[in-house]
């Protein structure tokens, strides 16, 4: 081989590990069309006002994607759809999502962000002694969602006082502010205090008892295409905004 092709090749040989070089520190997820952010309505944590997507986890999330540099919209659709395209459509996120150990294989996680305990609520007012879950068994009706993880695990625990007509908290507990049910079951005590200020209901209207049937903390669930190195990405993110007071501003807002 000739002195000159040796050089030449050399210099392809180091062109090309200068661009697998360069690659290696480009940005993570450079086209935004690859990954996409879902929501479904759950307020406080993710909710529409008057057109305008808000939420606790939604300004999370937006920061984040600032940080990060990316130009991502939040998209907003029903509950089940999101879930489906969590499990089906690569690159996919979706905020919030109760980590339990039921889902742990199923997707990859970014958080927490909160506490997610759902408890039984009862009218203030009412005599109703409610310690246990064979208590609430007892209750003539208990008003829940039609779907999802609370009313699964009300089924699955042999519950069949159930009116699951309600298709978001703030139905399922404006039933028991009218006496519709005993018992109403659906969100986090942050959801429930949501609600009660949203429809200009003292906050003590209802008590929540002692008996939590669902307890998980609150993650960004992940599709497991998506590599370890853009989940670590995001999750240095997230501890960052914990780190500056920003993540505790957000939760003060939302929790007011």
């Amino acid at each position: 081989m000739a002195p000159n092709d040796v050089y030449n090749e050399r210099r392809i040989a180091l062109l090309g590990l200068m661009l697998l070089s360069s690659g290696a520190s480009a940005p993570l997820w450079a086209d935004e069309k690859k990954l996409s952010v879902v929501t479904e309505e759950w307020a406080p944590y993710n909710f529409l006002e008057d057109g305008v997507l808000k939420g606790f986890s939604v300004e999370v999330v937006q920061n984040i994607i600032e940080r990060l540099n990316l130009k991502i919209a939040i998209e907003m659709y029903p509950s089940m759809r999101t879930t489906l395209m969590l499990g089906s459509v690569p690159g996919t996120m979706m905020i919030t999502m109760l980590r339990t150990p039921e889902r742990e294989g199923k997707y990859k996680w970014i958080g927490p962000l909160g506490d997610g305990a759902i408890y039984f609520y009862k009218k203030s007012g009412s005599p109703l002694e409610i310690v246990s879950l064979d208590d609430a068994k007892k209750v003539k009706l208990i008003g829940c969602r039609h779907a999802g993880l609370v009313f699964n695990t009300l089924k699955s625990a042999g519950f069949t006082n159930l009116d699951p007509t309600s298709t978001d908290g703030e139905s399922v507990y404006k039933k028991l502010l009218l006496d519709r049910c005993d018992l109403a079951i659906s969100d986090t005590p942050l959801g429930v205090k949501h609600v009660l200020k949203k429809l200009a209901v003292p906050a003590n209207a209802l008590v929540q008892t002692s008996v939590k049937l669902v307890g998980a903390p609150l993650y960004i669930a992940c599709s497991t295409d998506i590599a370890d190195r853009d989940i670590a990405l995001w999750q240095k993110a997230l501890d960052g905004l914990k780190a500056s007071g920003v993540f505790a501003a957000i939760q003060k807002k939302y929790s007011e």
